[in-house]
């Protein structure tokens, strides 16, 4: 028997070779193409004794003949494979002067190109001319060059490396690139870029939000900021960061555009569903919410990661970029979904929450320990919003609950065949539920803020709505996560809404989401959902309000997984104190759905 686990997260010294202008003297030489060891940097005294000196002349040229559009970093290796010098151009054109006679491989790795290396005998009489005709890029190319002392050379590293969608020798470079130079708001942006594309949110913020506040202008930090800000859930946020993004950039940041679309939608569709919460009659708006929503979810804005130019990147790269959630894929926050309450009525916060705890309290005592099965949808859910696995199992479930001492209740939960569960659920199991409504116990409701909000109708009974918070100065104790079996569990603090029944004070329903992300857990979304009904105990003469239901959204390390639990067939039993709690056993499990 298992206890049930917790579920739940390319640069500062340039060595200038110049920049001239075509029409000298020139002759063309003959060109081998070369594959050469890394390179290491040539010593002063070993070039000094090289003479006498010559120019060499290199044009780049893309598909048709033509110049590329894109910065070029190019390297001069010796014949004793030691860098000589290293360049940037953004104009295909770079003339290096002053060059010991010798032979040089010329590197060159252009972003969105295929690495290229050349050749070139210089004999110190004539400008040398080499032409690199550039081909497409090769995504089985393994090797890429070593970092370099220049902050600008590892840039262009950088975006060649997050072209070919390798993140993380793209994130080695931009990281070598920032402790040359630590301003640097391009590499700053493309280093949160790549935190993201590696799905780590709260490091890639960091370097983003420090970029766009040196360089406001910079229109790259709030389009990325843009996807971010989707990938939390913040609609408001992205629609802020790519509306900036587009009045910095214009067309050259057309690229958030399908962005600003998508969440103006979701804002346009979260005030279609707040104005039918009181106009539920209104057919024409549900018809155009219903449109609205369909139509977002069809035209999902391509979020591949753009290039530094703004340009979309290859597919290769698009593979390893984590798509923002859809908004959809999950119920409104409680706080941006509150239900009307009935005007003019009045509630004693003190009164409601001493006559719930009391309901509480007969809960904890005469169900000490109670038996159930549940039965579990499990879905891992896509960034659009769509199941791809689904997985449905029914187990025995136990839980047991104890006073321990004054102010201490003892919560255990039993789930059998737990660690098949966990096999099959990727390690993330719930845990935690049967407790979340001890918040209103009177051991516990002083952890919390409270205000009772007034009657509201749910599901046709009326009932006192209550809100709650976790307060800062008191301990969490209720809510958990746990990853894996073996590692310790980390608090959540929560806020929510209860809602119970106005003549008898039972609870019907309990809904809770996270006071906060948790960037260490990596968890931005927890969202639970409970739903409360009588049960008859017949061998104690019992009736009580127990879970019917469960449904626990959450999206933990970019994983977005939604959970169903409903609970039936409730047993309670009794055991001496003293004696050991069987394990229960598992149920069969039911097929998978396709």
């Amino acid at each position: 028997m298992a206890s049930r686990t917790v579920a739940f997260s390319l640069f500062a010294k340039l060595i200038l070779c110049g920049l001239l202008p075509w029409g000298s003297a020139h002759r063309q030489v003959l060109i081998l193409p070369s594959q050469s060891p890394q390179a290491t940097p040539a010593s002063p005294a070993q070039t000094s004794q090289l003479s006498p000196s010559a120019t060499l002349d290199i044009t780049l040229l893309g598909p048709n003949n033509l110049p590329i559009a894109e910065s070029a970093a190019l390297t001069l290796v010796t014949a004793s494979g030691q860098i000589y010098k290293q360049a940037i151009t953004k104009t295909s054109h770079l003339r290096c002067a002053d060059l010991p006679a010798m032979r040089y491989e010329i590197q060159v790795v252009v972003p969105g190109f295929a690495r290229a290396a050349q050749l070139a005998d210089v004999d110190g009489s004539n400008i040398v001319s080499v032409n690199f005709l550039l081909r497409p890029p090769n995504h089985e190319d393994k090797f890429y060059p070593p970092t370099s002392d220049d902050p600008e050379i590892n840039y262009v590293f950088a975006t060649y490396a997050s072209r070919l969608g390798n993140w993380p020798m793209a994130n080695s470079y931009l990281t070598k690139t920032l402790q040359l130079r630590p301003d640097h708001v391009p590499a700053m942006v493309s280093l949160g870029e790549a935190l993201l594309n590696e799905d780590h949110s709260l490091e890639a913020r960091i370097y983003l939000e420090r970029a766009a506040k040196l360089d406001p202008s910079y229109w790259r930090a709030e389009e990325v900021l843009a996807r971010l800000s989707w990938r939390d859930g913040s609609v408001d946020e992205t629609a802020r960061h790519a509306q900036r993004a587009l009045d910095l950039g214009h067309d050259e940041a057309s690229c958030a555009a399908p962005l600003l679309a998508q969440a103006l939608a979701a804002q346009s569709a979260a005030t279609l569903r707040l104005y039918l919460r009181d106009h539920a009659n209104d057919l024409a708006a549900k018809k155009q919410l219903d449109a609205l929503t369909k139509s977002a979810q069809l035209d999902a804005p391509d979020l591949r990661t753009p290039t530094e130019t703004g340009k979309r990147p290859s597919k290769s790269a698009s593979r390893h970029t984590i798509l923002p959630a859809s908004p959809h894929w999950r119920p409104p926050d409680v706080d941006n979904d509150i239900p009307a309450v009935e005007p003019g009525t009045q509630c004693d916060l003190e009164d409601a929450l001493n006559k719930a705890g009391h309901r509480i309290d007969e809960f904890v005592d005469n169900l000490q320990r109670f038996t159930a099965t549940e039965s579990l949808l499990y879905e891992s859910i896509d960034r659009s919003g769509n199941a791809t696995h689904t997985l449905n199992k029914r187990y025995d479930y136990m839980v047991s609950i104890e006073k321990l001492r004054p102010g201490i209740l003892g919560v255990e939960e039993y789930l059998g065949g737990g660690a098949a569960l966990a096999d099959s659920s990727g390690g993330v199991t719930s845990k935690g539920l049967p407790a979340l409504l001890l918040i209103f116990h009177p051991y516990y409701s002083s952890d919390f803020s409270m205000t009772c909000e007034g009657l509201a109708d749910w599901k046709g009974a009326r009932s006192w709505q209550v809100s709650f918070r976790q307060r800062d100065d008191k301990p969490n104790r209720i809510r958990a996560y746990r990853l894996g079996w073996n590692t310790p569990a980390r608090a959540v603090p929560l806020r929510g809404r209860a809602w119970f029944l106005a003549d008898s004070y039972q609870i019907v329903a309990l809904q809770t989401d996270l006071v906060a992300p948790l960037p260490d857990l990596r968890l931005t979304v927890d969202h639970t959902s409970i739903e409360y009904g009588p049960v008859h105990f017949a061998s104690r003469g019992l009736d009580m309000w127990v879970p019917q239901s469960a449904e626990v959204y959450s999206d933990l390390r970019g994983k977005l997984i939604h959970q169903r639990m409903t609970f039936t067939n409730y047993l309670l039993f009794s055991v001496d104190d003293k004696q050991r709690i069987s394990p229960p056993k598992i149920i069969p499990e039911i097929p998978q759905t396709p």
